[in-house]
């Protein structure tokens, strides 16, 4: 081409949706025009990766504004910064106070005093015997529980083993809630129920935090007063207390209090608070509901709560409690220390026979000492 002339049309070409001009191999051919105002072509592999970020970009551009869109009367879109990163992690941390400055509309309580007086334990007692008992705590949660005078002291040879089994069958299914509905009922507060058997006393508990206290102590009034002993629900538990006693009887140590009780006394506390297999085949609904009938009486419980005002813990727990028969209690059956001696042969390094005898002796000393104190 000639000076001043105009460039050929083949000149410039287009790939790709971009005009680049065309180099002309000729030396002698006249300086080109400047190239227009789109970049330069990429590599197609950079390509294909601008345009995939360019995709995803616009996708999330998209999703943020679909969300902003939902929510546009919420607080939080309100105070966003609106930018990709505050999209996805909910914020930049520079919007953030540092932390010794007290967030906005949050009022700092105050802190405790040196010296906290301990609260003082309030007992009242319901015309039909029952003691209510509390005391004030300056925590946010509550425990309350249920004492009962009764234990495997009371059985009797046809009742051998009630115990134990009324320690397992411990809130489940009752007149007015089923098991499921009872461990949902719990759950829905954050709370955590418990039960226990000894040889004395059982024990019925439930922790959560002070604002549900109404619901606290129905379930367990509840749990105690009106357990439905459903069928298959008394076998599960005798089943779970049969492979209970395979265990134990393979563990010397388990069997240790046990051994202790039945060596060292002759009465009611040498009675076992495990049920036996003979035991076992004996037990039914009839003889847990007889159980319950003669020692579930007024007289022989305490309700007792940790963190409950005294004056609202009575007005929950007297309506629920003041029908129970105030029943005059049974004399407790008399134990005698004889002291003994157990043995039990078993595959284990440590002799049980041989713990056994030091406690058993540790306890002949100790009530020597305590007739001896009481003497003098």
């Amino acid at each position: 081409a000639r000076s001043g002339s105009r460039p050929p049309a083949s000149l410039y070409t287009t790939r790709r949706g971009v005009s680049c001009p065309r180099i002309n191999p000729s030396p002698a051919a006249a300086p080109l025009p400047p190239p227009p105002s789109s970049p330069p072509p990429l590599p197609r592999d950079l390509g294909s990766q601008a345009t995939m970020y360019r995709a995803a970009g616009s996708h999330l551009r998209s999703l943020k504004n679909h969300g902003a869109s939902r929510f546009a009367s919420t607080s939080v879109v309100k105070q966003s910064s609106g930018g990709l990163f505050s999209w996805l992690l909910g914020g930049g941390s520079s919007q953030l106070p540092p932390l010794d400055v007290p967030l906005p509309g949050i009022t700092i309580p105050p802190p405790l005093p040196d010296f906290v007086e301990q609260s003082k334990t309030k007992i009242t007692t319901l015309p039909n015997g029952i003691k209510i008992a509390s005391e004030t705590s300056p925590g946010a949660a509550a425990s309350v529980g249920l004492y009962i005078d009764c234990g495997s002291i009371y059985e009797t040879p046809a009742s051998s083993g009630a115990s134990h089994l009324l320690e397992r069958m411990a809130f489940r299914s009752t007149a007015n809630r089923s098991h499921l509905r009872l461990v949902r009922e719990v759950e829905a507060i954050g709370g955590n129920v418990s039960a226990s058997a000894s040889r004395e006393q059982m024990s019925y508990t439930y922790d959560a935090l002070k604002s549900y206290a109404p619901e606290m102590v129905e379930v367990l009034v509840d749990s105690v007063r009106n357990p439905a002993f459903l069928e298959w629900e008394v076998k599960e538990q005798l089943q779970k207390i049969k492979s209970e006693i395979s265990e134990v009887s393979s563990n010397p140590q388990g069997l240790l209090l046990e051994a202790l009780h039945s060596a060292g006394y002759s009465g009611a506390l040498a009675k076992p608070l495990m049920a036996t297999e003979s035991a076992i085949r004996r037990l039914d609904i009839s003889t847990l509901e007889e159980f319950i009938h003669e020692n579930y009486t007024a007289p022989r419980m305490v309700l007792a709560a940790s963190g409950l005002e005294h004056d609202e813990l009575v007005l929950i727990a007297e309506p629920l409690l003041s029908d129970l028969p105030g029943v005059k209690r049974h004399e407790e059956p008399k134990s005698v220390y004889v002291g003994g001696d157990y043995r039990c042969q078993a595959d284990s390094p440590v002799s049980c026979w041989l713990i056994c005898s030091i406690i058993l002796e540790a306890y002949a000393l100790l009530l020597f000492l305590c007739l001896r104190l009481n003497f003098l």
